[in-house]
């Protein structure tokens, strides 16, 4: 027989623990390290609220202009910091979610881990 029950709307990432944390940032932190395109694209990352973020520099055209205004400050005179992508961390799984133009995110991989962050290493659409 089958139960009518509710169905939870979105679930919420996980809470990680300090430990659990610095093990997931050296964990990031050497796949980084030894994948050539993901070291030469992402400028940085940081985990929060059981979310990795990934960062990446940009150089903007007409840097060198002075009658160019730019909407966020740029770094070094002439980058601008850019979301590359996140894994959200949840208790049996983790997606790896790409930003949409309109600041929404959108999943595009579901699996641990070292599966988003091998997707994300992929030469794929999504993360060029």
């Amino acid at each position: 027989m089958k139960k009518n029950g509710w169905i939870k709307g979105n679930p919420k990432p996980q809470n990680l623990s300090i430990s659990q944390k610095m093990i997931m940032i050296k964990e990031v932190e050497s796949f980084i390290e030894n994948s050539q395109k993901l070291s030469k694209t992402i400028n940085r990352f940081e985990l929060r609220a059981g979310r990795v973020y990934f960062y990446q520099l940009e150089e903007q055209s007409g840097w060198d202009d002075p009658n160019t205004h730019f909407t966020i400050p740029l770094i070094d005179g002439r980058y601008a910091e850019f979301k590359y992508a996140r894994i959200t961390i949840y208790i049996n799984q983790c997606t790896l979610d790409w930003q949409r133009y309109n600041d929404q995110w959108m999943t595009v991989f579901t699996g641990t881990l070292i599966e988003c962050l091998q997707q994300m290493d992929e030469t794929n659409e999504w993360f060029e």
